[in-house]
């Protein structure tokens, strides 16, 4: 079965199996000439996320949509206007309609979850668990130079000169945009 596509009515046409093609038309180029474009089968890429992606152009402007939501939008009913589409089988490259359907937000979650594709690590397990400051993996070196005496003072983490009555989050303004904060100049190492 084959359908326009929504909003791209006169350019595109999308079937059930998840093909798009474009349709034979007449385009305006860049200085104004009238020009027939003959329709081609249109290959999605994938995208940075997995999904398959398809880019569709209408007066010049261009406009990316998942392949997977373009087949859901036509040829799946969604009464109750749920907000995400499921893979059913968890695999982003399948996007048979029998392999679609609507969900919620949590659905999705859920169903990401008990399938395995999202691994979520907490507890003692996690690569973080009771380090803090300076032992943090996420944590940055700061010097701190006084302005009047030039004296220095390194801290292993922005957390750490709170111990020295500092605001750790004025030292990072102080880091990223300069000034002074206490009379102390602060720069990331």
């Amino acid at each position: 079965m084959w359908k326009n596509v929504v909003g791209f009515e006169d350019s595109y046409i999308l079937s059930d199996k998840g093909e798009i093609f474009s349709k034979d038309r007449m385009c305006t180029d860049a200085i104004g000439r009238k020009r027939f474009r003959k329709g081609v089968k249109i290959n999605p890429d994938v995208a940075a996320n997995g999904y398959y992606r398809i880019t569709l152009s209408k007066n010049g402007s261009k406009k990316q949509v998942y392949l997977h939501r373009l087949l859901a939008n036509h040829f799946i009913p969604n009464p109750n206007n749920l907000p995400q589409v499921n893979h059913k089988d968890g695999n982003k490259l399948n996007c048979d309609l029998d392999n679609l359907e609507w969900v919620t937000v949590q659905e999705n979650v859920i169903h990401a979850y008990k399938n395995g594709l999202i691994r979520h690590t907490c507890g003692e397990k996690h690569f973080n668990y009771g380090k803090f400051g300076s032992e943090s993996k996420k944590a940055k070196k700061v010097i701190a130079t006084n302005v009047i005496t030039n004296e220095t003072k390194v801290y292993g983490s922005m957390i750490e000169t709170k111990s020295d009555g500092f605001q750790p989050s004025e030292v990072s303004r102080s880091c990223n945009h300069g000034g002074t904060h206490h009379g102390y100049v602060f720069r990331l190492i």
